[in-house]
């Protein structure tokens, strides 16, 4: 695990789950964390993963306690829901700017405070 918002690992704070493939995080990880952090929700960045990204993302999104699952590769980005089924995310973006990732990671904290959606460029 690495960074988040508020407390620390083992804390009771609520947060959305931003899962990066491979060993070390993809750079589009920091600026998922930008847009979730302007938003203010809490999160928490978990690397070491493998497999398919919207499968990943939905299994975070089914763990985190925000009902929120992020999945970053160096060449896709996926924002799930816990309520949607698994093949379906909000979004699956492929070769994503880091723009995008930013606003992506807006709409991940945005979905989780019930609040309207930024468009994704």
């Amino acid at each position: 695990m690495s960074r988040g918002d508020a407390g620390s690992d083992g804390d009771d704070v609520p947060r959305i789950y931003v899962r990066s493939l491979g060993e070390t995080a993809s750079a589009l990880v920091e600026y998922v964390e930008h847009g979730i952090e302007e938003e203010g929700v809490p999160w928490v960045v978990e690397s070491g993963f493998d497999g398919d990204c919207v499968a990943i993302a939905h299994e975070a999104a089914v763990e985190s306690p925000l009902k929120i699952g992020v999945c970053v590769s160096d060449t896709r980005l996926v924002v799930h829901h816990k309520q949607l089924a698994a093949d379906a995310p909000v979004f699956d973006v492929t070769d994503p700017a880091a723009a995008s990732a930013r606003y992506l990671g807006s709409n991940a904290a945005r979905l989780a405070k019930g609040t309207p959606l930024r468009p994704v460029e």
